[in-house]
């Protein structure tokens, strides 16, 4: 991303911007909840609905570590 941002001297429009940056921090949280961030996407666009919703899996998992899980070592 860095390459590309350097190469292209970053986005064209603002929307663009925002569309990177929404993509970069769910590409950042299916990785932190250890969803395959390709399967998550696709999932929504196909309108499967295989996969929960992130809000729901960081419900779920934060249930399980009452101080927020990403606090807890690995």
């Amino acid at each position: 991303m860095v390459q590309r941002r350097n190469i292209s001297y970053a986005t064209q429009t603002t929307e663009g911007t925002k569309a990177i940056d929404t993509f970069m921090s769910l590409v950042a949280t299916t990785r932190k909840l250890g969803i395959s961030f390709f399967e998550y996407v696709r999932d929504r666009i196909s309108k499967m609905r295989i996969i929960p919703s992130l809000a729901t899996i960081i419900r779920e998992k934060s249930s399980i570590y009452p101080f927020g899980w990403s606090w807890q070592p690995e």
